[in-house]
């Protein structure tokens, strides 16, 4: 009997996407069973036993092979060491949404993969007991099996699955109760590519390896927008096994204008790249400096807005000042950042017979899929993506701008496939980063010392305007995200956000915790500001703000103010925030509501400072994202997320010289090293909201919690970052 004859497919949706129709025409689960049962587009029993799950949200460390795995486990009732995760290919002919980005991956599948294992569970007791000839509510599933709770009998799911199959598909499977969940929320589950992550066997992009494989390097022209004069190949003649020079074109994915290098082997391409000179006509960013953009940015500030909006996100006219109150401004500074991902970009591609199949880690296989067809006049149905674990994404993934390259070589390698890897300095000086901006913020004080207006002005290039998309108006409000317009978290009456745009010098992309990053860095510093002017506490003034704020829909997110003074009043308490301290010691608090992902959280500081030397005594984060799948996951989620924040707060930044950027290696994009951290207390709020996204949330308030805590602490109000150039060094006392 064939697998094909015990195909189930029920009516599961996500999305909007039918899920059976995503199931993969090539590629799928690495087996050679024949008998299976397939009740939902996302499982399949074997006859063995074993649990196969269909994954479409991309794993680069956020955990999806686990956490999905257990979402399913919980409603099958199945043993989670019986399951097997299986990443689906990319087919454009099939659709679905396998991006992987926004902390989205367990909010958009949660339910769909519940009722994919609840169908399931259901199917195998309701054959289990037309075996036995009982009742099935006298049956009981669990840990992959069934039981008769009368007599004792068992049946395993590889023993019921071919009766399974032939049952009908239940349209509404009854979903558990969280008060019975044993796997969801529960600590202890080990990741379930641990050990071979751990053992060097788990397979990333980089590591694979095709027959007659081909490698690519590509030398950039080292300014945006440059191009190609011409290039000497007699340069690379020494170097043998080079196969193929070609002019590498832009193609609207942020990958330059630039030359080919076809080798047959890695060193080979890469010793060629090194050496082959080649004349540029570097373009119109050619003598652009940090400090030239710097000082762009705050010209764009003092011209017309390109976009203001109020409160409701809808246009508006700045608000005029009023004469007969208090006004309190500020300005704020933010450099670009680099994503730094531990595993560069790279790339297989193959073109034969007219058609491209493509190897690697892509956060938006659909992105590479829809934009590079076009460039190569192919139909975006030809574009087949095998999808590959990705060493780190945060954001970087999210661009074409690689997979564009290796399909560009591959179009000239005779129908062999090419590998193409970017090295550590190609990747940051070749990326595409998190925008520079400046911000200036004014609030009117009335006599109680309370806002009643909040106007903040952002100079920026948006991001979009570096996704083929460059002068859409549309592109501008994208910016106020993370507080600035309709989704301010405190209570001000009026409230107005403008964008004054500016052109980049560098290829810009979404950095993890896309614009929360600097717009929730300016506005809690910013109501900290207000707070101190005022000399009132800043925790209390913050719950004052919150606690006449009623729960609404925030761009499209319904939004709890309570949820965020609890996680607020939950640090405070964990860093002891009304504790006495002797002078030069001080803690400072900050929070985010990551509206998009339903999350809240807070973090706070105690340091001291002496002569502009901070010790970091002790750091609390509190974080309630509302259902908790894998609370170790999570915990794993704050630390990466804490370590990010506190590398962009103390040390990283990209620079620009002669437009291009200076920076190479961790060495001189700095991030922060283990022994360089300070303690790190955690708290999760038990919640049984539907759950949110965790991959970001735990980035934004590090930043300002830490500045603030150093503004009390030594009466130093940090405004521009990195804090290493505003002359402050560190040290960690973990007493």
């Amino acid at each position: 009997m064939q697998r094909r004859n015990f195909l189930k497919i029920s009516s599961l949706m996500s999305g909007g996407w039918l899920l059976a129709q995503m199931l993969p025409i090539k590629g799928i689960a690495n087996t050679t069973e024949d008998l299976c049962f397939q009740p939902s587009p996302l499982i399949k029993i074997c006859d063995d036993g074993k649990i196969y799950i269909y994954v479409l949200k991309q794993e680069s460390g956020q955990g999806v092979q686990t956490s999905f795995p257990m979402i399913v486990a919980e409603e099958l009732e199945a043993n989670i060491n019986d399951i097997i995760v299986e990443p689906l290919p990319f087919d454009a002919t099939k659709g679905g949404r396998y991006g992987t980005g926004g902390s989205t991956s367990v909010m958009t599948q949660y339910d769909a993969l519940r009722k994919a294992g609840a169908t399931a569970r259901e199917m195998l007791i309701t054959a289990a007991s037309n075996e036995w000839g009982v009742p099935s509510s006298q049956c009981k599933a669990e840990r992959s099996k069934v039981t008769d709770t009368v007599s004792g009998k068992e049946l395993s799911y590889a023993e019921l699955y071919t009766k399974a199959a032939k049952l009908d598909v239940p349209k509404t499977p009854a979903l558990k109760n969280y008060k019975d969940f044993k796997i969801i929320g529960k600590p202890g589950q080990k990741k379930t590519n641990i050990k071979n992550i751990v053992t060097g066997k788990y397979t990333y992009g980089i590591d694979i390896k095709l027959p007659e494989m081909l490698y690519g390097a590509v030398v950039r022209c080292p300014v945006l927008e440059g191009k190609v004069k011409n290039w000497d190949e007699s340069s690379i003649k020494k170097i043998e096994g080079i196969v193929k020079l070609v002019e590498m074109k832009e193609m609207g994915v942020n990958n330059r204008n630039g030359v080919g290098i076809i080798a047959t082997n890695r060193w080979s391409a890469m010793k060629a790249a090194q050496q082959l000179k080649v004349n540029w006509d570097l373009g119109k960013h050619a003598t652009t400096t940090s400090k030239q953009y710097s000082t762009s940015l705050k010209k764009a500030l003092k011209t017309k807005a390109n976009l203001v909006v109020d409160a409701s996100g809808k246009p508006a006219e700045l608000i005029p000042s009023t004469s007969t109150t208090k006004l309190i401004s500020a300005e704020y500074e933010l450099p670009f950042l680099a994503h730094a991902t531990m595993e560069p970009v790279n790339c297989i591609a193959q073109f034969k017979n007219d058609k491209f199949e493509i190897w690697g880690g892509f956060q938006s296989p659909g992105s590479l899929s829809s934009v590079c067809s076009k460039f190569f006049g192919v139909k975006n149905t030809d574009v087949f993506i095998n999808l590959q674990p990705m060493g780190g994404g945060f954001g970087r993934k999210l661009s074409a701008d690689y997979g564009g390259e290796a399909m560009q070589l591959a179009s000239h390698a005779n129908g062999k496939p090419v590998q193409l890897l970017f090295s550590r300095a190609e990747d940051m000086k070749f990326g595409v980063f998190r925008p520079a901006s400046v911000h200036s913020l004014h609030s009117e004080i009335n006599t109680s010392g309370m806002p009643t207006n909040w106007e903040h002005r952002i100079a920026i290039a948006p991001v979009m305007d570096s996704q083929g998309k460059k002068g859409n108006p549309n592109n501008l409000q994208g910016e106020l995200g993370g507080g600035a317009d309709n989704d301010m978290y405190y209570n001000i009456p009026i409230l107005r956000g403008a964008v004054h745009r500016t052109e980049s010098p560098l290829a810009e992309g979404w950095w993890r915790a896309v614009n929360f990053t600097y717009n929730n860095f300016v506005i809690e510093s910013f109501i900290d500001e207000i707070a101190k002017a005022q000399n009132k506490d800043s925790l209390a003034f913050r719950l004052s703000l919150l606690a006449s704020k009623e729960s609404t829909m925030i761009s499209g997110a319904k939004y709890n103010p309570q949820r965020l003074a609890t996680v607020l009043q939950e640090a405070a308490n964990l860093i002891e925030w009304n504790k006495k301290r002797s002078n030069g010691t001080a803690v400072g608090i900050a929070c985010c509501f990551y509206n998009h992902a339903m999350a809240y959280t807070a973090h706070a500081f105690e340091v001291t400072v002496k002569n502009k030397v901070v010790t970091i005594h002790k750091a609390v984060c509190v974080s309630d994202i509302g259902t908790v799948i894998d609370p170790d996951g999570l915990e794993n989620q704050i630390q990466g997320g804490f370590v990010w924040g506190m590398s962009e707060v103390l040390k990283s930044e990209i620079t620009l010289q002669n437009g291009m950027v200076q920076q190479n290696h961790f060495r001189d994009f700095e991030v922060m090293r283990m022994g360089e951290l300070p303690p790190l207390t955690i708290k999760i709020i038990k919640s049984t909201e539907p759950p949110g996204g965790a991959g970001e949330t735990s980035v934004p308030s590090v930043k300002p919690a830490l500045c603030n805590a150093i503004a009390a602490a030594c009466g130093i109000r940090v405004r521009k970052l990195p804090l290493k150039n505003e002359g402050f060094s560190f040290k960690i006392n973990p007493s």
